[in-house]
């Protein structure tokens, strides 16, 4: 079923894919058998694809740039490597921490990042950074003015008073 899905993608022949959580809810083998499908048809076909997903291990196995969101807004984008190594938003922190390794090293390493209290409304978003109340290291501007997305020297860009 899900290759009929992919072939009706294809029959127009798209630039560009958008993929909204294509392996939520399969099991581990019908995972892995259709990413490395998309991964060769974007070789094969000179895809793009907009990947939408909560599962970090599938964003990390497919995505050459990662952008995370929170309540709506980029909270952080980077190349694969460089958010997974060195996440600079406290959002995208905790979300990293989350994610299981079965290497036992790491696991003794990893330090779950918590977050607390509710998400905000989102019909009725904070003045401000929309983390603030959730974000561990928040201060008084966090609360009244909205980050700008700012990129470093190498291409990182954070939304973050305190990045």
């Amino acid at each position: 079923m899900w290759r009929i899905g992919i072939a009706r993608a294809l029959s127009t022949q798209p630039k560009l894919i958008i993929c909204n959580e294509p392996v939520s809810a399969l099991d581990v083998a019908v995972q892995a058998q259709i990413l490395n499908l998309l991964r060769k048809l974007q070789k094969d076909f000179g895809l793009t694809y907009l990947f939408i997903s909560h599962d970090l291990g599938v964003v990390r196995h497919m995505s050459d740039s990662i952008a995370v969101m929170y309540m709506g807004k980029i909270v952080e984008h980077a190349d694969r490597l460089s958010l997974f190594r060195n996440p600079k938003h406290p959002y995208t922190q905790a979300l990293l921490s989350a994610v299981p390794t079965v290497d036992r090293t790491k696991r003794a390493q990893q330090k779950r990042i918590l977050i607390p209290d509710d998400p905000p409304d989102p019909v009725n978003l904070p003045v401000g950074c929309r983390f603030a109340n959730r974000c561990p290291i928040a201060q008084a501007q966090c609360k009244t003015a909205e980050p700008d997305l700012t990129s470093d020297t190498t291409g990182h860009r954070t939304a973050c008073h305190l990045v």
